[in-house]
């Protein structure tokens, strides 16, 4: 399979386009909950909450890889629950199967979706996106080295 190298100079343009389109799509930033998806959304999260001004970031705990990068079920390991009602936006690194964000969707689902990448062959989109990319590569993202 071929790898695409994402740069740290795309992570911070996407995530800058991403909090953009959130600022335009929620009605009061003040009142919003954002939400890392672990521990991919945790560094693209951390990057829109710096540029939306905002301090209170939560984190969603899911796993659906295994230790040998092979998908499984997604399982939710949070404990926290101070996520739930509107103006929710979970943040995640990649949508490639979608199945992420058909979970989120299906546990919250008033909720709003965001990803830096979506992959074209993913089954469920999300409700933001900064970029797509070919669905052949395997991503290695900067925090992957």
């Amino acid at each position: 399979m071929n790898k695409h190298y994402i740069t740290w100079e795309e992570i911070q343009n996407w995530s800058n386009m991403i909090a953009e389109k959130i600022s335009a799509d929620c009605a009061d930033i003040s009142q919003m909950t954002l939400v890392a998806v672990s521990r991919g959304g945790l560094v693209p999260a951390q990057l829109i909450a710096y540029k939306l001004n905002i301090r209170d970031i939560r984190v969603m705990k899911l796993i659906s890889y295994d230790s040998e990068n092979k998908r499984g079920e997604t399982k939710d390991i949070s404990t926290d629950r101070l996520f739930d009602g509107d103006d929710v936006y979970f943040i995640d690194d990649l949508a490639d199967s979608g199945e992420t964000v058909r979970y989120l969707r299906k546990r919250f689902p008033q909720s709003r979706q965001c990803t830096l990448i979506t992959k074209e062959c993913c089954n469920e989109n999300p409700d933001l996106t900064a970029v797509t990319l070919p669905g052949d590569a395997w991503l290695v993202f900067p925090w992957d080295e």
